[in-house]
């Protein structure tokens, strides 16, 4: 079974406390890396040896991830990370769009300055074009950024765990089609609307960022769940 860590990793150190939170960690960059793919099962046994810990914490770790959507569990088989499906973009996507549009509402005006920042993240996004992973990472960067004025942490914690899932469905089309999607264009509406003071337009262009991954997500999802069918049929 695949446990997310290749022959001769060396893993980082787990310590600091609780333990079960750093456990966390490590599991949820494997699932979101792709290396703990969907479907695929949890082996606790040896995920326990190779992270050297105990069985209690990592069971502690996994049932927080199953409870945040990332694993699911079935008696006699134990965890598995779950698959990707039509109807959790259906559901995700349209969360983050109106939870980050209500956040930047709460923000309201930016400063000169924090645009000047937004619009250098924005060119490193534009010029990690052949590359997945750091497109991702520069995209989360420039949307917390953003974000960063809500006072509303509760609402920014829950932006984040939406961003993970979302995030599992991007590198998995992207590593899958060889095409990097980036916001770049989005962003840019973003930010001129917020040049203007026009906030509303803001969050317009920015609902539009999410609704574009959705696009390209929800038919890539259903020509790849016809695919699993025909091959099942032909066993």
């Amino acid at each position: 079974m695949n446990t997310g860590i290749a022959p001769g990793m060396k893993m980082p150190p787990i310590i600091r406390a609780p333990l079960r939170q750093e456990i966390r960690r490590i599991v949820l960059d494997g699932i979101l890396r792709g290396t703990l793919g969907p479907g695929t099962d949890v082996n606790e046994a040896v995920l326990a040896a190779s992270l050297g810990v105990s069985r209690t914490p990592l069971r502690e770790a996994l049932l927080g991830l199953e409870m945040e959507g990332f694993l699911k569990s079935e008696v006699g088989r134990g965890f598995s990370v779950v698959p990707l499906t039509e109807r959790d973009v259906e559901e995700i996507y349209p969360l983050l769009w109106t939870l980050e549009s209500l956040a930047l509402r709460t923000v309201g005006a930016i400063p000169a300055e924090k645009r000047r920042h937004l619009t250098e993240i924005n060119a490193q996004l534009e010029a990690s074009a052949a590359d997945a992973e750091p497109a991702l990472a520069l995209d989360r960067r420039w949307h917390d950024a953003l974000l960063s004025p809500c006072r509303n942490q509760h609402l920014l914690d829950f932006i984040g765990g939406l961003k993970d899932l979302a995030h599992r469905y991007e590198l998995a089309y992207m590593k899958h089609s060889g095409k990097v999607i980036l916001s770049v264009e989005q962003h840019r509406g973003v930010l001129a609307a917020l040049e203007r003071g026009d906030v509303e337009k803001a969050a317009s262009h920015l609902e539009e960022n999410w609704r574009v991954s959705q696009h390209f997500l929800v038919p890539w999802i259903r020509i790849q769940g016809a695919a699993a069918g025909r091959r099942k049929a032909d066993r």
